[in-house]
């Protein structure tokens, strides 16, 4: 039984007898006249099949104990082989889920129509996860509509809740595939530093870390990769990356290899002269060792809340000590985020509870930050850990950070 079939069990033991599943796992998008966006397949549909192409269904029907899973994908068309490739296969469909059967895309409907008024089936599962942005086709409540035009009598329950529980405690494979994007990410952040000197603009920073996650692992960027310099960095999700660099300033970059639809999300924040000046190095310092004592909390039990209270704590008043601050309360205004999230199949892993404990195999972001526009300073530092049974394991800590190593490393490449 491959990982695949497993996390579709461990799914399916979850549903409600007499029930129906529909999953789907996503449209190509329209970008231009003759071109689509890259696909990005829904996560997950991908999650409990391992199939990785659009305009494909999966439908579980689960009756008194019994499991029925069909595949409906797309035939081979000879014309469209000759422009843009193969799709998959039955058969390689079959080897990737191992579901056993598979049906060509123009039999879905048929089938639907026929189960939606089999009166056997008491309940349906669709994902029906709400889109980020507006705009965006929500195929879910597209789906919800068509089953209740067609069974009146079926209840029709949200899959999404029970999958991403599901996906919060990371396999082991899944772990060593999040390990590999980890130092894909270490690479070019390490290329990004022995070139620093010779860039001019914050684009050209992130035209080095992405060219390298590329050259490294084949990878793509886990998001829009962030490269903002002196007052840019305290903007937190900056990604124009146009200014002309500054020497006496810093670059705060967050960024991430996605090798294998597994998202790295490290932040650091470099000092593009090669040395942190006086009022940069204390402000750093000070993300620094918030950074440290969340990791040295992150553990069973304690949940991403607790970590969130902690963080706002500490800065509270080392940035007080500093006087940086008047008063604990203006933190507010110079860390305005959360301190971490579940990190995985998206970047922003999707997880139910904030609150609940965190449990051995989820993998989190650990990202303090500050942020004084008006000082024309952002530094934030973000690692991504892995729960243990007694702690954590800081999966980037060879993503050097420390102020001495980031200078030294820096200097060394300098005018070379």
């Amino acid at each position: 039984m491959n990982n695949f079939k497993l996390q579709r069990k461990e799914f399916v033991d979850g549903l409600l007898d007499n029930s129906i599943t529909i999953l789907y796992s996503g449209a190509t998008k329209q970008e231009s006249y003759d071109e689509d966006y890259y696909f990005s397949v829904n996560r997950n549909f991908y999650y409990i099949t391992g199939i990785n192409q659009d305009d494909v269904y999966i439908m579980i029907l689960k009756r008194k104990g019994t499991v029925k899973e069909i595949v409906y994908a797309a035939e081979n068309d000879p014309l469209k082989i000759k422009w843009v490739g193969e799709v998959l296969y039955p058969e390689e469909i079959k080897e990737i889920s191992e579901v056993n059967e598979v049906k060509f895309l123009n039999e879905f409907e048929t089938d639907l129509v026929r189960l939606m008024r089999d009166n056997r089936y008491k309940c349906v599962y669709l994902d029906l996860e709400e889109p980020s942005f507006q705009g965006q086709r929500n195929f879910g409540l597209e789906l919800k509509k068509k089953v209740n035009a067609l069974a009146l009598d079926k209840k029709v329950y949200d899959a999404y809740p029970l999958i991403t529980r599901n996906r919060g405690v990371k396999k082991p494979y899944e772990i060593e595939l999040f390990r590999h994007d980890v130092e894909v990410t270490r690479k070019a952040l390490e290329y990004v530093m022995q070139n620093l000197s010779k860039c001019e603009y914050e684009y050209q920073v992130q035209a080095l870390f992405e060219g390298a996650i590329k050259f490294y692992g084949n990878a793509i960027p886990s998001f829009h990769t962030i490269a903002g310099s002196g007052v840019n960095g305290a903007t937190l999700h900056y990604s124009e990356n146009v200014k002309k660099l500054d020497k006496n300033d810093m670059i705060l970059l967050d960024l991430g290899a996605n090798c294998n639809l597994y998202h790295a999300d490290i932040s650091r924040t470099y000092p593009l002269s090669g040395k942190y000046s006086p009022q940069q190095k204390t402000i750093y310092s000070i993300v620094l060792g918030c950074n440290k004592h969340i990791e040295s909390m992150a553990r069973p039990g304690v949940s991403i809340h607790d970590l969130q209270m902690e963080t706002v704590k500490y800065l509270a008043k080392a940035c007080l000590d500093a006087k940086l601050i008047k008063t604990e309360e203006e933190i507010k205004n110079y860390y305005f985020h959360g301190v971490s999230h579940h990190i995985g199949l998206d970047t922003h892993d999707p997880y139910p509870d904030r609150t609940e404990g965190l449990k051995a195999g989820m993998i989190i972001s650990n990202e303090p930050g500050l942020y004084f526009k008006e000082l024309g300073i952002g530094v934030r530092i973000e690692d991504d850990l892995l729960i243990t049974e007694d702690g954590c394991e800081n999966l980037s800590k060879d993503i050097i950070k420390d102020v001495d190593e980031v200078e030294a490393y820096i200097q060394k490449y300098m005018n070379k």
